[in-house]
């Protein structure tokens, strides 16, 4: 309901400015409450009227009524009176500067739904205007691509600047919210390519997205390895991993491990996300360990049942008997979010390890 009633503010002046047109003349729409600027529009509007065809100096006139109609507030005034131009000059070279304006009123207004198709107007239906040095074009398309919540329209809307405008592509959400787009639409390999130059960036940061760096680059990491540590059975990758672990075996640990996203932190850390380096190989890490473990007939001792934490997502399994200094480990299992290959996505990895008891 509040989404429609912005909306109703500004279709009722254009209304307004309409009903009076027609029962008055043109200073009864323009004139305000000051008697000062009220003579500099009726000024401005002689030497308007004495300029019959598209040109700078008439641009200049209209970016001049425009401005001290602003000054008044009047800003339904402004968009009547563009709109009403336009559609009367349908050839002057600067429509697409007038109409932008309309949309940047509206947009400032609230009134998006009103807004994005005189942005989509200007870039479909008239030439291009550099506005103090900058695309007229450029300008709809970004702001475009930050107001439709389609997909699709995201996705055109960031291959038309890819297309014309490329060199204006320097930001990191940019890459961040076309890629996102091929992903809600399910195309991955353009998701993948996108995310990929997103990546390309120092330390990328998308506003409101703390974990968009995290998730963007598991998702590319993924697409670039075999997948092999996967296991479609989570109770079939734990008893795994506990023969491993019983039987020293710490290459196949390795192969059990998650090679994207592998971690081994306590449960104190301040940041849990962070994950190992790719080279991390945990044969070199686990042997000392588990000989450790099992020195003297001392074992490692596993949970019969996953931690009361578990969910449908996240699992967890307590183990004891590593080492005096910090006896008890939590194995982490998760689910693999990876739509890009159905057999892979929903599957179970190992995770990682959290030292110590629950906090």
């Amino acid at each position: 309901m509040k989404r429609y009633l912005s909306l109703l503010l500004p279709i009722l002046a254009v209304v307004l400015a309409f009903a009076i047109v027609q029962s008055g003349n043109r200073e009864d729409i323009y004139r305000g409450s000051s008697g000062t600027i009220n003579a500099e529009i009726d000024r401005l509007f002689v030497l308007f009227d004495r300029t019959k065809e598209p040109s700078a100096a008439r641009y200049s006139l209209i970016h001049l009524i425009v401005d001290r109609l602003d000054a008044e507030k009047a800003i339904d005034k402004v968009n009547f009176f563009l709109t009403t131009y336009v559609a009367q000059n349908p050839q002057d070279p600067f429509d697409a500067d007038y109409l932008y304006r309309v949309a940047e009123n509206y947009r400032h207004e609230n009134a998006v739904p009103l807004a994005i198709p005189y942005y989509e107007r200007i870039v479909k239906d008239y030439p291009d205007v550099f506005e103090r040095g900058d695309s007229v074009h450029y300008r709809s398309l970004d702001a475009l691509t930050r107001l439709v919540d389609q997909p699709s329209l995201k996705r055109k809307f960031y291959e038309d600047i890819a297309e014309q405008f490329p060199y204006k592509l320097t930001k990191p959400e940019q890459f961040y919210e076309w890629g996102h787009a091929y992903e809600q639409l399910g195309l991955w390999k353009q998701a993948i390519k996108t995310y990929s130059k997103f990546l390309l960036f120092p330390d990328p940061v998308v506003p409101g997205d703390p974990q968009a760096y995290s998730r963007v680059k598991s998702l590319v990491d993924l697409s670039k390895s075999d997948l092999s540590w996967v296991y479609p059975d989570l109770h079939t990758l734990i008893a795994a991993l506990e023969r491993a672990i019983e039987s020293d075996d710490t290459d196949k640990m390795e192969q059990l491990r998650a090679k994207v996203g592998f971690f081994a932190l306590s449960w104190d850390d301040t940041n849990p996300n962070d994950a190992l380096p790719e080279v991390f190989d945990i044969r070199t890490f686990l042997r000392e360990l588990v000989q450790q473990a099992h020195y003297g007939g001392g074992s490692v001792w596993f949970s019969p049942k996953l931690d009361d934490a578990s969910n449908n997502s996240e699992a967890y399994l307590k183990s004891t008997g590593w080492t005096f200094r910090i006896p008890t480990w939590y194995f982490c299992f998760k689910r693999i979010s990876y739509p890009a290959d159905p057999e892979v996505n929903g599957a179970w990895e190992w995770a990682g390890v959290f030292f110590g008891d629950k906090m």
